[in-house]
């Protein structure tokens, strides 16, 4: 499906949060500031496959785990209704996997990509003190509404570098 597509569909059905989009989105984001984007997708036995962006730029390579926000919406596959608690376990499980990347690509910066949302940003609020503290580096593409990305990190000693 064409990027241009995604977003047109993500805007008419106002799932802008989808995994879809917020795939689109950071590939284009990326494509535009000069990385090169090698596209993944990884099933796992019995579930949804798991939506990784692999990019690089100047030898460094960055894989980027990205998750959606719980949604409902009756048109889709794997629809679910939407709970405080399952935004924490989505993003729970998109920083476990960029750990579990971390050690499958050797050399390579682990990322997350999540729409930017109150529930992710007040997640990301109350981490940010235990990056901080234990000088530990993580971007976080953080999707808007209109497909613009802004780029942040939970150790706040890195939120300037990166913005």
């Amino acid at each position: 499906m064409e990027t241009n597509q995604i977003f047109t569909s993500a805007a008419t059905n106002n799932d802008w949060y989808s995994e879809e989009f917020i795939y689109a989105s950071v590939v284009r984001y990326l494509k535009e500031n000069g990385y090169k984007v090698q596209k993944e997708n990884r099933q796992k036995e019995g579930e949804k496959p798991e939506r990784i962006i692999i990019a690089s730029k100047f030898f460094q390579k960055e894989i980027i785990e990205v998750k959606g926000f719980p949604y409902y919406h009756p048109n889709h596959l794997h629809a679910v209704a939407p709970k405080a608690v399952q935004a924490k376990s989505w993003f729970t499980e998109a920083l476990f996997n960029s750990f579990v990347n971390f050690s499958s690509f050797e050399n390579n910066e682990v990322a997350m990509a999540v729409p930017n949302v109150g529930r992710y940003q007040a997640i990301i609020k109350n981490l940010n003190d235990y990056f901080t503290i234990n000088d530990l580096y993580f971007k976080i593409y953080l999707v808007n509404e209109d497909a613009s990305v802004d780029v942040s990190n939970l150790n706040q000693k890195y939120l300037q570098i990166v913005s």
